[in-house]
């Protein structure tokens, strides 16, 4: 047994007496042992970051030694670029100064190659970078929003707000450059949904793969408003088919067209998708979460023959 004396800082004995306090509740201990704690939570992360290595637990030193010399070996000429921050800068200055001429061209000059002249409309260019624009930002807020600061929330929160704004100016004022008068709210979901069904499925997939775990870490006004839209929603599909009304852009939309505005973008690959996955395989993916699980949990409850951590 080697024998291990590790300084902490007192807001670190903090955390670890709470952990170890809950531990005695659960299990019924006397006292709450903190260095067993300790050592639990030394074994997990170690674990961890050992399969993140790609190391089994406990590994020899003919492993540790290929996996240093692979770690050592010079890097591709792809990753060199990737990782040189002057080449990264350099690239976005000039991919900034080339998009800058190809508007100019477009635009002003009329050259038809860009197609510009065709698309000058706001709403042509939601179509070109909403899903980038959407898949890039919005999963961070949903599966770290606990760590994004209050008045950067209020922030977005406000530029949201502001955009809604906008977008009633362009029906009611009317604003003809943004191409919203005329577009539906059919049109609207046919340039949503996409990316609400791909934002969705990488949410989900950061929540472990589960959409109830996912529901279940939302928030009260965060379900109220899922239930509001849902809501909103079934008052579109009545008054678009019952009363006409026209802005909906229901009209005419049949069950196939439901079908594949929402089966294949949204339905599919966030609900039946997972679901098939799970039958074919068996739930394989489920199983090996169990098993890393257990081994982790395995390597926590071990007999303290190798390392002791005192506190």
């Amino acid at each position: 047994m080697t024998v291990m004396t590790l300084t902490i800082e007192p807001d670190e004995l903090l955390g670890l007496t709470a952990l170890a306090e809950l531990d005695m509740a659960d299990g019924g201990k006397a006292d709450p042992d903190v260095a067993t704690t300790a050592r639990a939570l030394m074994r997990t992360a170690l674990a961890g970051q050992l399969t993140q290595a790609g190391l089994p637990w406990a590994p020899p030193g003919g492993a540790v030694n290929e996996r240093a010399a692979e770690a050592a070996q010079r890097p591709g000429a792809m990753r060199t670029l990737t990782g040189n921050k002057k080449l990264r800068r350099g690239a976005v200055y000039v991919l900034a100064v080339a998009g800058l001429v190809v508007l100019w061209g477009g635009y002003v000059r009329r050259w038809a190659w860009t197609g510009l002249e065709g698309n000058g409309q706001l709403w042509d260019w939601l179509h070109l970078l909403l899903l980038p624009v959407i898949l890039g930002t919005i999963p961070l807020w949903i599966q770290d929003r606990e760590y994004i600061g209050r008045t950067r929330s209020a922030a977005y929160a406000s530029a949201i707000v502001a955009w809604i704004g906008f977008v009633i100016a362009g029906y009611l004022v009317p604003l003809n450059w943004t191409g919203f008068r005329g577009q539906t709210l059919w049109n609207w979901f046919e340039l949503l949904l996409l990316p609400a069904a791909l934002v969705s499925l990488r949410a989900l997939t950061g929540k472990g793969g589960r959409a109830g775990s996912f529901l279940r870490s939302l928030r009260p006004y965060q379900k109220g408003l899922i239930a509001a839209l849902a809501a909103g929603w079934v008052v579109t599909v009545i008054g678009g088919y019952a009363l006409r009304w026209e802005w909906t852009g229901y009209t005419g939309n049949t069950v196939w067209d439901w079908g594949q505005l929402l089966l294949v973008p949204l339905v599919f690959p966030t609900i039946v998708y997972p679901a098939l996955l799970k039958w074919v395989t068996g739930n394989a993916a489920g199983r090996a979460s169990e098993a890393a699980a257990a081994r982790t949990t395995a390597a926590g409850r071990a007999t303290p023959n190798d390392t002791l951590a005192r506190v």
